[in-house]
């Protein structure tokens, strides 16, 4: 019997055998997301396809499940904002904005970048998971401004799970990368 959960109790887990599954690559992920959306009738465009490989990060098993909540709340045309809303995943402009308002070296424009991502209610443990992918991915920032930028998020992460305020932690990480970003000492304030 193979029981494909995310987890499992400890009394069924050691009578289990465990395997352990690499994330799909886009094209294979995509080839079968095509095959099912033909099999149950529903479109995706182009774009919808690589955001939904995108959000479930090569699994297919989050994939179908986003597809099919998707299909049930818009029906069978489905697009990538459609597959956004469904995820969780905050739209890749919000995330980017907050980026712009730090590198204008400006923290009332950041401030106000955080108070408007609070205010819309996203996660802010999913906006500094995107915000890392985002920064990694920057070809235009130094690899130590990422290190500090980096080293920023996962402090913020470790004090969300410990049942921070979000609203002072991705405020004291936008502050971060705005100091990173303009090489300002970390114990100057500003």
């Amino acid at each position: 019997m193979i029981i494909v959960q995310y987890r499992i109790i400890e009394p069924l887990a050691s009578r289990c055998a465990k395997f352990r599954f690499k994330p799909l690559s886009e094209d294979v992920m995509s080839n079968r997301i095509l095959h099912i959306c033909n099999e149950e009738g529903l479109t995706l465009d182009a774009q919808a396809l690589s955001t939904l490989s995108a959000i479930s990060q090569g699994d297919l098993r989050r994939a179908i499940t986003y597809l099919q909540s998707a299909a049930r709340l818009f029906g069978s045309s489905i697009s990538a904002s459609d597959l956004i809303s469904v995820s969780g995943a905050i739209p890749e402009d919000i995330v980017k904005s907050l980026l712009v308002a730090c590198k204008s070296g400006e923290f009332d424009v950041a401030n106000k970048e955080v108070s408007n991502i609070i205010a819309d209610g996203y996660p802010v443990s999913q906006l500094l998971s995107q915000f890392l992918d985002v920064i990694v991915n920057a070809d235009d920032i130094p690899d130590e401004h990422k290190a500090r930028i980096c080293r920023k998020l996962g402090e913020a992460d470790k004090c969300l799970v410990d049942g921070a305020d979000e609203y002072l932690q991705l405020l004291d990480m936008a502050s971060e990368t705005i100091r990173a970003l303009f090489n300002i000492p970390q114990g100057l304030v500003f």
